[in-house]
């Protein structure tokens, strides 16, 4: 049977999945809220099955759409639609090129089932317990959104701003330049750690991460037992050329007992375009091996003999491949947008009392931090998404199960009154869509004051940069002494947004700061201000 076009759909299918939801990340603006978007995101199965839990609706059914493809055709996601596979792919095709010639790519691995299964059964334990943190840290949705977020974006922005200034010096009107809100160093060392680690795995073992520690492969890989349609092995049409083992990634091709482990089977399809004798390819899993073709191809004799090297020795340098590995991350320092927002310390006397927050300020739609917690898996995506650069990866601030989580860190930006992206970008449900007039009287928390820390007490000098950014006027002057006017709070006001906070220019504590709130609040809606005088007559003066 020939089945050499499945491979031709299978790349397709890959490389359009993986640059719609790598844009998704690196350029928001780009790609944003589009029809093309919204299918990308559909059938990525964590985010998909943690909406369906809060929503019900169809727009959150992907993973059902993925869980009946695999029962079809196994698991054909983690090759086609999963971004974190095709990235893998990648690696493993560019370690393929440093390769040594003549060298055995890969080999069949035994199944790993304790590590498999035992870290299914831990994140299903931890989910079922109200704990995202293992599947934070192992799902390929949000670990690619990580990466490609964190790492891949400001290279990209750098080579987007550098087109730009070219084309503009060429006289030509290049692109609008982007900016990048760098964050905390310590919050990208997992997604850095995790990128080299997954290309040393890739370039060495294949696609062993999706077969011992991506939860999401295991489930997929059990379902895959009970699939209709499966690759398969004639035995009378096997000439032990071992061409479809040594290229099989998943390592699941034994090509002694001439079998395939489905369960771990990435539904690659590089056995079926190496088979000269175009035996092996898909076939009812419940009949007898499909019949080859008559005449099989006869091998030249160097062929036969690859079978006899397959424990030849590993020919990539890992010097090379962890160089490559350290490109993403290269260029990260002094990449931070300079015009970040964060307000010049104009104070002569330093600010002695520190701002105690003790509740961190999750985004609007968040609505309750524990149940914000319990759904987000830090993908980051409404983080790429945030015009203003206020959304941020968390380290501890929600604690160990709030791991990367994002929260909004008022030295990088403040929260736009005039913006609700976050909430419509979220693919889990973490973050509930708010119509603009709804999310613009959400309480996210209070601005607190210190007086002691203020330059118009502490210089005694005019200030009211934080009454001159407040959206509602939860934040006013009031006199002071010697003609100056210092800042007086209407807490009913505030929603918290942040923009005080970011606009104070009080150093190395700030006389402002939003205490966030454990549940959301609601907070009164500014007046409109009246006019001063009222029109008499024909003529108002």
């Amino acid at each position: 049977m020939n089945q050499l076009w499945l491979k031709k759909i299978r790349v397709l299918a890959s490389l359009t999945f993986l640059a719609l939801i790598a844009l998704l990340f690196v350029d928001f603006d780009q790609i944003g809220e589009t029809p093309a978007a919204t299918a990308a995101l559909y059938p990525q199965f964590i985010p998909s099955l943690l909406n369906f839990t809060q929503t019900l609706a169809w727009t959150a059914t992907g993973f059902l759409a993925v869980l009946a493809l695999t029962f079809l055709f196994g698991r054909v996601y983690c090759s086609m639609i999963c971004p974190l596979g095709t990235l893998q792919d990648i690696i493993i095709r560019i370690a393929d090129k440093l390769r040594k010639p003549r060298r055995v790519k890969f080999r069949y691995q035994k199944p790993h089932d304790a590590w498999r299964y035992g870290v299914l059964a831990l994140t299903v334990g931890l989910f079922l317990s109200g704990s995202l943190l293992a599947v934070t840290l192992l799902d390929p949705f949000s670990n690619f959104g990580r990466i490609a977020g964190g790492l891949l974006r400001p290279l990209y922005i750098v080579a987007h701003n550098g087109v730009g200034e070219l084309m503009n010096g060429l006289g030509i009107n290049g692109p609008f330049p982007l900016s990048w809100k760098a964050p905390s160093l310590v919050t990208l060392i997992f997604p850095a750690l995790f990128l080299i680690g997954l290309v040393w795995i890739s370039a060495f073992k294949g696609r062993l991460f999706c077969n011992t520690l991506c939860p999401v492969g295991t489930l997929l890989g059990l379902i895959s037992r009970f699939a209709l349609f499966k690759i398969r092995i004639p035995k009378n049409a096997c000439t032990l050329c071992a061409h479809c083992s040594i290229h099989c990634k998943a390592g699941c091709i034994h090509l002694k007992t001439q079998k395939v482990d489905f369960s771990r089977c990435v539904a690659c399809f590089n056995c079926i375009t190496v088979c000269d004798a175009h035996g092996i390819g898909y076939a009812w899993s419940y009949s007898s091996p499909p019949h080859p073709p008559s005449t099989p191809i006869p091998l030249p004799p160097r062929e036969r003999g690859v079978s006899q090297r397959i424990q030849g020795e590993k020919g990539v340098s890992r010097r090379a491949l962890l160089r490559g590995a350290m490109v993403t991350v290269a260029g990260l320092a002094g990449l931070a947008d300079s015009s970040s927002g964060e307000a010049k310390p104009h104070n002569r006397v330093p600010t002695t009392v520190a701002n105690a927050r003790t509740v961190p300020v999750a985004p609007p739609g968040a609505g309750n931090i524990a149940r914000f917690n319990d759904l987000c898996i830090a993908c980051h995506l409404c983080v790429s998404a945030c015009p203003y650069g206020v959304l941020q990866p968390a380290l501890l601030d929600y604690g160990l199960s709030g791991l990367l989580q994002p929260h909004l860190d008022f030295t990088a930006g403040y929260c736009s009154y005039e913006c609700n992206r976050c909430g419509q970008v979220c693919p889990t449900g973490a973050l509930r869509p708010l119509e603009l007039a709804a999310k613009q009287t959400v309480q996210l928390g209070v601005a607190q004051f210190i007086r002691e820390n203020c330059i118009v007490y502490t210089d005694h000098t005019a200030c009211g940069a934080c009454d001159e950014y407040c959206p509602t006027k939860a934040v006013h002057m009031v006199p002071y002494r010697d003609g100056l006017t210092i800042p007086e709070m209407r807490p009913g006001l505030c929603v918290g947004c942040g923009a005080c906070e970011n606009a104070c220019p009080a150093r190395p504590h700030r006389a402002i700061y939003v205490e966030g709130h454990p549940v959301h609040q609601q907070a009164r809606r500014p007046q409109a201000k009246p006019l001063e005088h009222e029109a008499h007559g024909e003529f108002p003066f």
